[in-house]
């Protein structure tokens, strides 16, 4: 397998099948991580998503997971007052305790928790102190990139907090979550929303992860949407060639705005027209700055980049 390749994929989808446009019941979703856990291309799944609300549910299937444990990415609770620090240690208490009821089962070492306007403005780097994280846990704090509330100063700021906290840490301890699509055409943030973002947190030296309407490897357009949706070929490997050359917002709108293949390669080095990123730099990129997207789908990405051309099924 090409290195470029192997690096750009390895762990790059979180499975989010209990999430639209899939919506599949608890037990066809966790049931099927399971099974994608055990195939050839696990090497490519990341973790389980799933609401700190459906823990309890989840331990129905304690008994299917064999092996290693299996790594959650738990969602925030909601209604939880206080901002984002208190539901962070909410999620977090949650998560322990199921943990504790199912030992050696499962790890809930990744939470994922919206923001507010007022919880940007107040500090990310406090919100995340107040969490009671692990010593290898970590949170994605999304900020908004449509809407009434989107504001790229704001998104700024709180890529500039989350790097404050990871600096406080002294390691990877939060990450900004950008949500690149939904099921109406007003959740779909622009290119021009989403490279601003990912410039801010290249600049900040933060990371980030991505949600929602990846599935597909380039932009596509979305008959039940009614919106063009975005790739993660564009996103990731816009993500490497912005930190490997520089890119600034424009260029990189251009790289996420693209749809045509054939523009791109990722084999021995990822390349988007006459720029290329090597494999060792894709690696680090995805390791510390672009870390994963959720995807309600496994399939879809890799029949999707099979179709291409870009990797046999039998791989």
């Amino acid at each position: 397998m090409q290195p470029a390749f192997r690096a750009f994929l390895t762990e790059l989808i979180d499975y989010a099948g209990l999430f639209p446009p899939a919506a599949l019941d608890l037990a066809p979703a966790i049931r099927n991580h399971l099974r994608y856990r055990q195939g050839a291309d696990a090497w490519m799944l990341g973790r389980f998503i799933v609401p700190a609300a459906r823990l309890t549910d989840l331990g129905a299937f304690a008994s299917e997971m064999d092996g290693a444990p299996v790594r959650l990415s738990v969602l925030g609770l909601a209604d939880v007052p206080g901002g984002a620090g208190s539901t962070g240690r909410a999620t977090v208490e949650a998560a322990r305790h199921f943990e504790a009821a199912h030992p050696g089962r499962v790890r809930c070492d990744r939470f994922e928790l919206r923001t507010t306007p007022a919880d940007v403005d107040a500090g990310l780097a406090e919100a995340v102190s107040e969490m009671g994280l692990g010593a290898e846990d970590a949170v994605a704090l999304e900020v908004p990139l449509v809407g009434d509330t989107y504001d790229p100063g704001r998104v700024e700021h709180a890529a500039a907090s989350i790097a404050e906290a990871n600096a406080r840490a002294g390691r990877a301890i939060a990450a900004l979550k950008l949500r690149c699509g939904g099921v109406t055409p007003d959740l779909v943030p622009g290119v021009e929303a989403v490279a601003h973002a990912i410039a801010a947190a290249r600049d900040a030296g933060a990371p980030f992860k991505a949600t929602a309407g990846l599935h597909h490897p380039f932009p596509n357009w979305d008959e039940a949407v009614g919106a063009r949706m975005h790739g993660f070929v564009p996103v990731f490997g816009g993500a490497c060639l912005a930190h490997a050359h520089g890119l600034d917002r424009d260029a990189l709108a251009e790289v996420l705005d693209d749809d045509d293949p054939a523009h791109f390669h990722l084999a021995d080095t990822l390349g988007w027209r006459s720029l290329q990123v090597s494999a060792e730099t894709v690696h680090s990129v995805r390791q510390s700055a672009a870390l994963s997207f959720g995807s309600c789908s496994f399939d879809e990405p890799r029949e999707d980049l099979q179709a291409l051309g870009w990797w046999p099924a039998s791989a």
